[in-house]
C-alpha cells in the first residue's frame, strides 16, 4: 500500500453526512501481528479496493491500537466499512473472498492467523469536518450522555468553535456518529473520532491542547454534566492500510 493511503484515513467521512460506517474489532496475539499485517496488505485491501472501485463500498481500512494499556493484552485491530448509504451496505455481498482472485480459499488466506473476534458495530455520522490535511492517527471516543439530544446539539456547538483552529493545531479531521445497532444499556450510543498527522498531536488533544484550546471552559463543563462519567472508552488508533 503506498504510504499516502495510511495518511488519508477517515478523510472519506466528511464527503456525505449521512453516511454509514461499521466497526469491526478483532484482537491479535501480539506475535501474530506481523503476519496478520501482511495478509490484510496483500489480499485484504486489493479486494476492497476492486470492492469500492465496482461501487460496493466506498472505504475500507485497517487500524491497529497504539501502544498502552495492560501488558497482558493482546492487539487491537479494528477495520472499517464505510458505505454511502443502507442500501450499499446490506448489498455490499462477501467482496472479501479470496478464491477468484487469489486462487486460494479465504478460509486458507485467512487462517493462517488465530483471530480473536470482539464483535461488529454500526454507526450513523452525524456531522464531520476535513481540514484537507492527511490524517495517521485517531482518537476514537465512546460516550453514553444521559440526553442524546443535548450532547449532539453541545457537541455540534463545540465543534463549531474549534473548526478555524483545525490546521494549526495539525488535526485532519473530527466526526461524531450515533449508534445503529447494536443498542441496548451496555452499548454506548455515541461516538466520535479526532484524526491528527501525528502521534503527539494526538496526545495533545487528550490533554485538552491543541484544536481544544479555543474551547471555552463552560462548554466543558456542560458536556461532562451531559456525561458525569466522562468517555466510557478512549483509544489511539493508527492506519495500517486501506483504499484509496
Amino acid at each position: 500500500m503506498k504510504k499516502v493511503l495510511l495518511l488519508l484515513l477517515f478523510v472519506c467521512f466528511h464527503l456525505q453526512a449521512q453516511r454509514i460506517f461499521q466497526l469491526q474489532v478483532v484482537n491479535i496475539d501480539p506475535a501474530d501481528s506481523e503476519q496478520f499485517e501482511m495478509v490484510e496488505k496483500k489480499f485484504a485491501a486489493v479486494l476492497a479496493q476492486e470492492a469500492k472501485d465496482k461501487g460496493q463500498i466506498a472505504d475500507w481500512y485497517l487500524m491497529k491500537k497504539t501502544f498502552g494499556g495492560r501488558a497482558s493484552d493482546k492487539a487491537t485491530y479494528i477495520w472499517v466499512h464505510a458505505y454511502d448509504s443502507l442500501d450499499q451496505m446490506v448489498n455490499a455481498g462477501d467482496w472479501w473472498q479470496t478464491q477468484e482472485k487469489f486462487g486460494v480459499p479465504a478460509s486458507v488466506v485467512y487462517g493462517s492467523v488465530e483471530r480473536h473476534p470482539v464483535g461488529s458495530f454500526t454507526y450513523k455520522i452525524e456531522k464531520s469536518y476535513d481540514s484537507k490535511r492527511p490524517g495517521k492517527y485517531v482518537i476514537f471516543n465512546w460516550a453514553a450522555p444521559s440526553n442524546l439530544g443535548a450532547a449532539i446539539s453541545l457537541a455540534d456547538e463545540i465543534s463549531n468553535s474549534f473548526k478555524g483552529n483545525m490546521k494549526k493545531a495539525g488535526m485532519a479531521s473530527w466526526g461524531m456518529a450515533t449508534r445503529v445497532y447494536p443498542q441496548g444499556s451496555s452499548y454506548d450510543p455515541l461516538f466520535f473520532w479526532d484524526s491528527y498527522e501525528t502521534y503527539p498531536q494526538t496526545l495533545a488533544h487528550l490533554m485538552n491542547q491543541g484544536v481544544l484550546e479555543v474551547v471555552k471552559p463552560e462548554m466543558f463543563d456542560k458536556l461532562f454534566q451531559l456525561i458525569p462519567a466522562g468517555f466510557s472508552k478512549r483509544m489511539i488508533m493508527e492506519a495500517v492500510t486501506g483504499t484509496n
